[in-house]
């Protein structure tokens, strides 16, 4: 017998959270124009909990729910992976440990954006889940926020996009200008000083490497740029290379200066790895509304995107031992409770009801299973 687990009102919880006491504060809630600025403190989230009694369904009716790991060294940029790179051999297909497509083959290096056929999704057998496990059907790879960087290459390859059209996308009402000062600057990230060029080009490959279209690479180059002088020209969540090949320093010297601005100064530029169909909310997964980090629309995922759908089977068993560490709670002998999904924009997990005793956020609910996304339906079997 499986079952789908309930979803909360999101009227209910946003009004007992009106009435009780303000729980919404973390290293991600600053308050001021900073707006995540002290995401680099972010090692594991803090316990938050409002009053989560509601009504149980009276039909045990059958109902989706949706729910990110924290893959960003401590900070808001998926930054943290290990440079492994695996490779199909029926394929011949590269791909880092994100699963982000380094394919020679399938995304030759590209002198611009195209229009190039959508490739058919591959089939893959359903994952058989057996009795006292719970099945997290997981859409996309980070926290979702800000652009998505296979959803850029995705866009430049098979929408014709450039990266000002990439952009204007994911960060909706900002425009691009050119700073005038990247000639002569030097930034640091990491601990690493030194030009624009070099710092940006080094970055820019340890992100995304260096076979995506030419306008997704441009478009990475100056989110990059921009969220480091968002922080006053120096960052500890970015990483920049040992080197980048040349192609990566020729599309990041092509756009040299160019910065991302709303209002009249400089936008965070957040990114992650992949976005699941959509991109998330700030204000769902870090509580800090910002006007140009809200979700949107990602054509491509769902077709082209190696995360898209992705299952992790959990058992029960531990599903109880983990959430009850994080939480310090006793959970009860009804597992179809123990998990219930305020949905946020985009299908993201917004808050997690945890067995009607405590509300967490989404994005903390992911870090304490190790799922990749805040994005996710659940079932338990």
């Amino acid at each position: 017998m499986e079952l789908r687990l309930p979803r909360k009102s999101m009227t209910a919880i946003l009004s007992a959270m009106v009435v009780g006491t303000v729980i919404c504060t973390s290293a991600f809630m600053t308050g001021d124009t900073q707006a995540v600025e002290d995401s680099a403190a972010y090692t594991q989230p803090a316990v938050k909990s409002i009053n989560a009694s509601e009504e149980a369904n009276e039909n045990n009716a059958v109902s989706l729910w949706k729910a990110d790991l924290s893959e960003y060294s401590g900070g808001l940029s998926l930054v943290s992976y290990e440079e492994v790179e695996t490779v199909d051999e029926e394929t011949d297909e590269e791909t880092d440990a994100r699963g982000v497509i380094r394919s020679e083959s399938q995304y030759p290096e590209i002198n611009g954006a195209t229009n190039l056929d959508v490739p058919d999704r591959e089939y893959t057998d359903p994952v058989n889940i057996e009795s006292g496990n719970f099945g997290f059907t997981v859409y996309g790879y980070g926290h979702g926020v800000g652009l998505s960087q296979n959803g850029a290459n995705f866009y430049a390859t098979y929408g014709g996009m450039s990266y000002q059209d990439i952009l204007a996308h994911y960060y909706p009402g900002t425009y691009i200008s050119n700073t005038g000062t990247a000639q002569d600057e030097v930034i640091s990230a990491n601990g690493i000083s030194g030009s624009v060029s070099d710092i940006v080009s080094r970055i820019v490959f340890t992100e995304i490497g260096s076979s995506m279209n030419v306008e997704a690479i441009k478009a990475q180059a100056i989110a990059i740029y921009t969220y480091i002088k968002y922080h006053g020209g120096s960052v500890d969540d970015l990483y920049p290379s040992s080197s980048a090949p040349q192609n990566v320093v020729n599309a990041v010297n092509s756009v040299l200066g160019q910065a991302v601005y709303y209002d009249g100064s400089f936008a965070l530029t957040m990114f992650c790895a992949s976005s699941g169909g959509s991109t998330a909310s700030c204000y769902d997964v870090f509580y800090e509304d910002i006007p140009y980090l809200r979700s949107v629309y990602c054509e491509y995922d769902s077709q082209c995107d190696p995360h898209y759908g992705d299952v992790d089977v959990i058992s029960a068993a531990e599903v109880k031992s983990t959430l009850e560490s994080y939480l310090g709670i006793t959970l009860s002998d009804n597992p179809s409770n123990w998990v219930s999904i305020i949905e946020g924009d985009g299908g993201y997990a917004a808050y997690v009801v945890v067995d009607n005793q405590v509300t967490v956020k989404g994005n903390d609910f992911r870090y304490y299973l190790g799922l990749k996304s805040p994005k996710f339906e659940c079932t338990y079997y």
